[in-house]
């Protein structure tokens, strides 16, 4: 229709329809066609409005916390599977429920609150341990906040603290309670434990063919091969970009010149000190200080000297210019701050080093590089990403704008080749891909998703192989070895409910004996509790069965390669009222319970009071999968 147009635009028959469509945005208005927007509200709060702005922050934000624990691999798609944008939501509602109960409560935090708590943040500290405004900028800068936004956020945190605060004020855990849990937390148990591993069975035979056959049949899901899938992986790389970017020399200097106090480390010294509140304490330790020294002077008028070890002019914020003014080995005058009186001695002098640009040079070449290419690839990554809409493959696109393409001959979904080895070890970021590469079919292009280090990738899945049951020629080795383990576990089973009968004989029967009897191993574990994660040779499912268990009682169980016979030998209880109870631990756990019980509740109750609508068919729009 438009090359129709442009061929034809001369023409007086598109002049009249250019004429006829102009008269009917005179007649309909054209003022709903700029007005018209898509909606971006995701929830509403009473009559507050959560737009998708703060949703995606928010959402970024939780992926963000999250992200170190997967290994730094994890995108959005994978994100939302795990449930963190239902989670953002809920928690963008739930603060915004504070937020109008602590207005409705007349809650207002002053800026005097504000201050301290900034003044408290550690991450605003310098190495004193005192707040430094330089270091307090720099952090909102770094995580791109404003004095006034990073105030206004306090604010709103510091009234909705208050208001779950009061919901929870006064709260105290029955004390009945507390030591009920407290026993049955604290009760340990002791049990006799006989360990038959099944490789002790020895040589159980080799099976004939028709039972090789049966085995094979009846465990096909052990022999089948998963779907492997053939990529084309193409990718796009700042270090790849960087290596043909040429820098010359004038670039090469202009850079050092700008940035030649990164490349000059500053005169350190070693300073010794002593603080006092008292002026004329202070000038008693300095005038003796200049005929003894500093730290005979110090000891002198019982005064504990500090020393600071190789510290630049920066770290001593007040009397910095003060200590490195002095000459090495003579005492200051005393010196007033913040926190008292000082008499300081250089006890040691680095002095100030420069790096040449000669040194730096490569340094300098390599950033500039990588500066340049970061640059580019966020521009060519968005060529690429229109190419690829616009219907060009891979393969095109990747040679137009500099690609590298690898081949990956097969592929499982999680990442293993047929020969059970890395399927791409040259490709570390393919392995977040698989999910969505699984996804596609025979042909389909994925789109170009960045992964860590900016780098940008797309595949192409080439062809699909099946999933599939190997020939038993293949797996003949490996069914009669499984058939050999199962037919150990099965006589070892045996075996072991020979040796619970032993012990069930009465509690005078040596388990130690029983057990040498069969072959088997005897231990006698420490004192557990029932929530141990790790008691000797016993599995979890052991320990919860001994729990449930009488003195003497015997209760059987396995692990992969062993069966396991315990009889339980002691009950120790666990008294509240001794000396040595320690109860804290538990009534904290207990009020904290009862306090996220109450503010669920009380969030439930601020729901009915302002009501939440939440428009999921946005959402699903603006965070649709790729």
């Amino acid at each position: 229709m438009l090359q129709f147009i442009r061929n034809f635009a001369g023409s007086w028959v598109v002049k009249i329809l250019f004429v006829l469509l102009i008269l009917s945005f005179g007649v309909w208005g054209i003022g709903d066609v700029f007005r018209s927007s898509t909606p971006t509200t995701v929830a509403e709060v009473g009559k507050v409005e959560i737009g998708q702005q703060a949703l995606d922050q928010e959402f970024r934000r939780q992926m963000e916390r999250l992200r170190p624990m997967l290994g730094g691999n994890l995108t959005a798609e994978q994100a939302k599977r795990f449930g963190l944008l239902e989670q953002s939501l809920q928690s963008l509602i739930q603060r915004t429920l504070f937020d109008l109960a602590a207005a409705d409560m007349g809650i207002a935090v002053g800026p005097e609150v504000v201050r301290l708590r900034i003044a408290d943040e550690p991450a605003f500290r310098n190495q004193q341990g005192q707040f430094d405004p330089n270091i307090f900028r720099s952090v909102l800068r770094n995580n791109q906040l404003t004095e006034d936004g990073y105030v206004a956020m306090i604010q709103r945190e510091t009234a909705r603290q208050l208001v779950a605060g009061a919901v929870s004020a006064g709260l105290t855990p029955p004390q009945p309670l507390v030591q009920d849990l407290y026993r049955y937390r604290g009760e340990k148990r002791v049990a006799e434990v006989v360990t038959l591993p099944n490789a002790s069975i020895g040589d159980v035979g080799v099976p004939d063919d028709a039972t090789i056959k049966q085995a094979y049949d009846d465990h096909q899901v052990r022999f089948t091969a998963p779907e492997y899938r053939a990529l084309t992986v193409a990718r796009l790389s700042p270090d790849a970009l960087a290596k043909d970017i040429k820098i010359d020399d004038a670039q090469l200097r202009k850079a050092y010149e700008e940035r030649a106090n990164e490349f000059g480390a500053p005169e350190k010294r070693s300073v010794q000190m002593v603080v006092t509140d008292d002026e004329a304490k202070a000038k008693q330790i300095a005038d003796a200080a200049k005929a003894k020294g500093l730290a005979e002077a110090a000891k002198d008028a019982g005064v504990e000297p500090v020393t600071l070890d190789n510290i630049a002019k920066a770290d001593l914020p007040e009397i910095g210019d003060a200590a490195f003014a002095l000459e090495s080995g003579k005492p200051s005058d005393p010196i007033r701050s913040a926190l008292g009186w000082h008499v300081m001695a250089v006890t040691g002098v680095t002095p100030a080093s420069t790096k040449s640009f000669e040194d730096v040079r490569d340094q300098l070449a390599a950033e500039s590089k990588k500066e340049q290419a970061l640059d580019s690839v966020f521009s060519i990554a968005n060529r690429v990403e229109d190419q690829l809409a616009s219907g060009a493959s891979l393969d095109e696109v990747a040679q137009a704008q500099g690609l590298v393409v690898s081949k990956v001959a097969a592929i499982d979904s999680t990442g293993k080749a047929p020969d059970g080895k890395d399927a791409a070890p040259d490709l570390p970021g393919l392995k977040a891909l698989l999910p969505n590469a699984f996804q596609l079919k025979t042909g389909a292009t994925s789109n170009l998703t960045e992964g860590e280090g900016s780098n940008f990738t797309a595949v192409r899945v080439d062809s699909v192989i099946p999933a599939a049951v190997r020939p038993l020629a293949d797996v003949r080795e490996q069914v009669i070895a499984d058939w050999q383990q199962e037919q150990r576990a099965e006589r070892a089973a045996k075996k072991a409910e020979e040796i619970a009968v032993s012990l069930k004989q009465g509690a005078e029967a040596a388990a130690q004996d029983v057990a040498t009897q069969a072959g088997a191993t005897f231990a006698m574990t420490s004192p557990f509790t029932r929530d141990a994660q790790a008691v000797q040779g016993l599995p979890a499912e052991l320990v919860a069965k001994l729990f449930a268990a009488k003195p003497n009682e015997v209760v059987t169980g396995n692990t992969a390669d062993a069966q396991v016979v315990t009889r339980l030998k002691e009950i120790i209880p666990a008294d509240p009222k001794a000396a040595d109870a320690d109860l804290a631990p538990v009534r904290a756990a207990v009020e904290q319970g009862m306090e996220s019980d109450l503010v669920a509740e009380f969030t439930n109750a601020l729901r009915d009071k302002y009501p939440v609508r939440i428009h999921r068919q946005r959402i699903d729009q603006f965070f649709a999968s790729n």
